[in-house]
């Protein structure tokens, strides 16, 4: 293996049967290169282990699993794997190689997504969950990062990273939270065990994004995020994009429900309902948003938004209360700041001045 000096810092030259051509990008786990592959002379994206990972039996297994996951699943919204090897001590595999940019980076253009094609987008990436929920494989790191947008906009879906193959390894996840804050389903921040849900509930968070922008919930770090994924209840989309379709925000709050059982139990029961999101034929605009939506439980399109929603107290719950629920959570948290929040600032500083006291005994 030979290396070179690239803008972005030192880099292998060939690895194995791969010419290097330069660097796309930075993995969770390794360095993703543009090479060519010389007995097929094809362009391919070669994924690097870092040697620092590599040194770690835990994170060498995690980087097969990948390669396994990946190489499972053939499908045209999946980015495909074409080989798995090793040189010179580095693990690497070699796939698709996709002309275009990924959604992260899609969404940093002034210009916001028009509704249309986040529909379109949303569907591209339900159908590649589908197919791998089929195959017993869960994404877990759903994110813009994860979705790339060729030049056709056709998305694929990659980087199967902390993909867990049921039955068919004994790396367990239980206790450990992994993935990215802002994208994690309450019951990955909390640690517990996964299931297809927890890719639904990151969708959600990815076509709330794509709405508006940014993801439901952000912070100054993990903990803060994590706290906010199992705790608050997000914004409703159509209050920061009034062009938002009812139909698509009732779509994503029951996405981003806390609790499983009153989400979306399969990825297809999402998809089918997204088929249902109208635009008006003549000018393309979408149906009213939630926000301003009146009920009209003599339309069959009210029946069919009612259906989205989920049950509770024996009934089915009324969408306009979607956002009486969300003010009122919002109230009760300024209440509790106001009447306590002294307090809590006292309690942490004391807190801080205890560890660090404890720390200078040692």
């Amino acid at each position: 293996m030979q290396e070179m000096k690239s803008r972005t810092g030192w880099m292998p030259e060939t690895i194995g049967n791969y010419d290097i051509t330069g660097r796309i990008g930075k993995g969770g786990m390794g360095d993703i290169y543009k090479a060519v592959q010389k007995s097929l002379d094809r362009t391919v994206a070669l994924k690097v282990l870092s040697p620092q990972m590599g040194r770690s039996d835990e994170f060498s297994k995690r980087f097969e699993i990948e390669a396994r996951a990946i190489s499972m699943l053939q499908h045209q919204n999946i980015v495909s794997i074409y080989e798995f090897g090793e040189e010179d001590g580095l693990k690497y595999f070699a796939m698709q190689y996709v002309d275009g940019q990924d959604l992260g980076q899609k969404l940093q253009q002034k210009k916001p997504l028009a509704v249309s094609e986040i529909i379109d987008y949303s569907k591209h990436i339900c159908r590649a969950l589908l197919y791998a929920h089929e195959k017993n494989i869960i994404h877990r790191d759903i994110k813009p990062q994860n979705i790339l947008i060729d030049k056709n906009n056709m998305c694929r879906l990659t980087d199967f990273g902390i993909a867990k193959i049921f039955a068919e390894t004994n790396i367990t996840m239980t206790g450990m939270a992994v993935g990215t804050p802002e994208y994690m389903s309450p019951e990955q921040a909390e640690g517990d065990v996964l299931d297809v849900q927890t890719d639904i509930y990151s969708l959600g968070i990815v076509i709330y994004e794509m709405l508006t922008k940014n993801p439901p919930f952000t912070g100054r770090n993990p903990v803060a995020i994590a706290y906010k994924q199992v705790h608050e209840l997000p914004v409703p989309p159509s209050a920061l994009r009034k062009d938002t379709p009812k139909r698509l925000e009732l779509i994503v709050l029951k996405a981003l429900k806390k609790n499983r059982m009153e989400r979306y139990k399969v990825i297809k029961d999402m998809l089918d309902d997204l088929d249902t999101v109208d635009l008006d034929e003549q000018t393309g605009k979408p149906t009213v948003s939630l926000a301003t939506h009146k009920k009209d439980s003599k339309t069959s399109i009210g029946d069919r938004d009612m259906r989205i929603t989920d049950r509770r107290s024996g009934g089915r719950r009324k969408a306009e209360s979607y956002m009486a629920r969300f003010n009122a959570r919002k109230q009760y948290w300024k209440k509790v700041w106001e009447t306590q929040g002294i307090s809590l600032v006292l309690i942490l500083v004391l807190a801080i001045l205890l560890i660090i006291h404890m720390l200078g005994q040692h």
